[in-house]
């Protein structure tokens, strides 16, 4: 909560990961964004991710950022913010390549592809929010590569990468040492590589996002998780011409926010889940400095847009873009 011109009467923020580490931006006013600081890490290249947890206790929200190719993983305290966070609320939890992405749910740090057996690591945030203690039991192993994790309810849909398939965990009782139970998966497919998935608002749907280009995106009905069905695939509309691969996307209402690639941001109307339709873009990549002018081509390469991030209260939404 702050002062916002009169727009809200909180602030937003965008957290966006670097290559070195992570940059806080104001949006409050999202015509002029300014970046507030830089936090920098141990570990290089581009994959890294962060997310949030509020701290019911002491009212305080603390970002967990990590990485791999020698990144630590950090709990960083934002109640600084907007001024300048010092060293002593930036804490290095060490967990080298622990998270290649991570996300927070009902105070639960999950930090994914950690590794080629570690898979899901899963720590309690609410235990303690500046140094989340590591669970006895997580989804790891082989074969569960949790390249990305979604969570709701105590249902852990997790991509498992080379195993080619996404499977849903019952993870119920976990922070009383009670082991993950497999309820259900999706068939294997050769030749893809299950990258991310997230479920519709009321859980019916999965939505899923292959990134080795065979099928780009899957939507399965998985009311009976132990026999999820295949009930779509689909690509963007311009597939047929210019190949962009699919990276990331999250589920909003009956919307469909997108991160493909080459293809930029892009937005399905999935009232129908079975006949998903495009019905809004940007592309971050082919133009981006919006003058409708194409400046770059879709050359099927991992350029372009990276990710998507649909939570904020006032409804904008979020784009990150590797090289725009």
């Amino acid at each position: 909560p702050a002062g916002s011109g009169g727009r809200y009467p909180w602030m937003e923020y965008a957290l966006l990961t670097h290559s070195q580490g992570l940059t806080i931006i104001d949006i409050t006013n999202p015509t002029s964004p300014v970046a507030l600081q830089f936090i920098p890490g141990v570990g290089g290249r581009i994959h890294h991710d962060v997310d949030t947890h509020r701290d019911l206790t002491s009212g305080k929200t603390y970002a967990y950022f990590g990485g791999q190719e020698g990144e630590h993983l950090y709990s960083i305290d934002l109640s600084y913010l907007p001024g300048t966070i010092p060293a002593s609320g930036i804490v290095d939890l060490g967990r080298t390549n622990y998270a290649h992405t991570l996300q927070v749910k009902d105070g639960l740090l999950f930090t994914n592809n950690a590794g080629s057996t570690l898979g899901c690591q899963i720590f309690d945030a609410q235990a303690n929010s500046v140094n989340p203690p590591l669970l006895a039991k997580s989804w790891s192993g082989a074969g569960r590569d949790c390249h990305d994790s979604f969570l709701r309810n105590n249902i852990l849909y997790s991509a498992d990468g080379y195993s080619t398939r996404w499977r849903i965990v019952d993870i119920t009782g976990i922070r009383n040492g009670f082991t993950p139970v497999l309820l259900g998966e999706t068939a294997a497919k050769s030749g893809i590589y299950a990258h991310s998935n997230w479920p519709s608002d009321d859980s019916r749907y999965l939505f899923t996002f292959e990134e080795f280009n065979l099928e780009d995106i899957n939507v399965f009905d998985v009311s009976n998780p132990a026999n999820p069905v295949n009930v779509k695939t689909f690509q963007w509309s311009g597939d047929s011409t210019a190949n962009s691969l699919v990276h990331n996307g999250q589920v909003k209402g009956n919307l469909l926010h997108v991160a493909y690639y080459e293809a930029g941001y892009r937005v399905f109307d999935i009232s129908n889940p079975g006949s998903p339709v495009e019905v809004g873009k940007y592309d971050t990549w082919r133009d981006p400095d919006g003058d409708g002018t194409f400046n770059k081509s879709v050359t099927g390469n991992y350029n372009g847009a990276w990710n998507v991030y649909t939570g904020l209260p006032s409804g904008y939404i979020l784009v990150s873009d590797m090289l725009s």
